[in-house]
């Protein structure tokens, strides 16, 4: 039995810009877990927001790799102690993790929806993504996209209204407001919501940093919109917090570092009346498979980070007006 990362480099469709950075390529890692039942595989996406880079995964899953036995992970008991040996970064825990998951379920004859518990998956409707884009180029961008019915749309504070505007014009769509995190004053933020009437507003994804915990308190008692946590829910959440804070939770993948903690939090948002959205960060449909796992658990699907990527290579989802489906 080997476990071994190869490193991918991904060019995009689009200049990715968030209210954080911007990138126009991401580079991911395939992750191989070869048995002499067959060969495994699973996806990193690092993520710079939580300090992870390749570099730094790789040193990771070294000092890992040399400190564990992997012929002796034969249950989930036995993964999950193996991989608390090493403090790992969340998507380098998810790519060890699933891997061996696939395996453990054929190993005991299952797929690996039936092996987890989980609804069998089923075809879901995701939203499509669109980075902060210069105001001239909006029109171009969303002309291929009728297909989908909804759109989630990347902004910031200095150019998020004029940008919502503009994408207005060009259609009625429910429309995902994602903001990164790029608000710091609760006041200017309530002066952009102002700006958002008459549109039609799904969601608001997380405009402030988590730390502005009285801030989004104070935001959910007064907005008309539907408030949805991503960078305050990572592997764990205080769902008594949160559920003052948010309507809904953003479960990626990358984030919870596991399969096993995302469905304990999909189940404990749902015993606090939160709503839920399976998300994802920019995968290859090797990392978006496994997010579908969850279709049948979740309120919203957010797993179109495949698509933003030139000549994906492996094809492992279909997409046809705006549905996704297991090839």
């Amino acid at each position: 039995m080997k476990i071994w990362l190869e490193k991918i480099h991904l060019d995009l469709k689009v200049n990715w810009k968030l209210s954080r950075n911007q990138t126009t390529f991401k580079k991911n890692f395939i992750v191989h877990l070869d048995t002499d039942i067959g060969n495994f595989k699973s996806e990193i996406a690092p993520n710079s927001r939580y300090g992870e880079t390749p570099e730094t995964i790789e040193d990771q899953f070294v000092s890992w790799a040399t400190q564990v036995d992997i012929k002796s992970i034969k249950t989930i008991p036995a993964l999950v102690q193996n991989l608390a040996k090493v403090k790992l970064f969340h998507s380098l825990s998810f790519g060890i993790e699933s891997a061996f998951m696939s395996y453990l379920a054929v190993l005991n004859n299952q797929d690996l929806s039936t092996f987890l518990a989980l609804p069998r998956p089923v075809p879901v409707a995701t939203s499509f993504s669109m980075p902060i884009t210069p105001i001239g180029e909006i029109k171009d961008y969303l002309a291929p996209l009728t297909r989908f019915k909804s759109l989630k749309i990347k902004v910031d504070a200095e150019t998020g209204t004029e940008m919502l505007h503009e994408i207005r014009k060009h259609t009625n769509v429910p429309l995902r407001v994602d903001a990164n995190e790029g608000w710091k004053d609760l006041d200017q933020f309530m002066r952009f919501q102002e700006t958002l009437k008459g549109m039609n507003i799904e969601l608001i994804e997380q405009p402030f940093p988590s730390s502005m915990v009285r801030e989004y308190k104070e935001l959910k008692k007064q907005t008309p919109y539907k408030l949805l946590a991503d960078e305050s829910i990572e592997d764990v959440g205080d769902f008594n917090e949160l559920s003052q804070q948010f309507h809904a939770v953003n479960i990626k993948l990358m984030k919870t570092g596991s399969l096993l903690k995302a469905k304990e939090l999909l189940l404990d948002a749902k015993k606090h009346n939160m709503t839920a959205m399976m998300g994802c960060m920019i995968e290859t449909t090797i990392g978006i498979s496994y997010g579908m796992l969850f279709g049948g658990m979740v309120e919203y699907v957010d797993l179109d980070g495949f698509l933003l990527i030139k000549d994906e290579p492996f094809k492992l989802v279909g997409e046809s007006d705006g549905l996704l489906t297991l090839n």
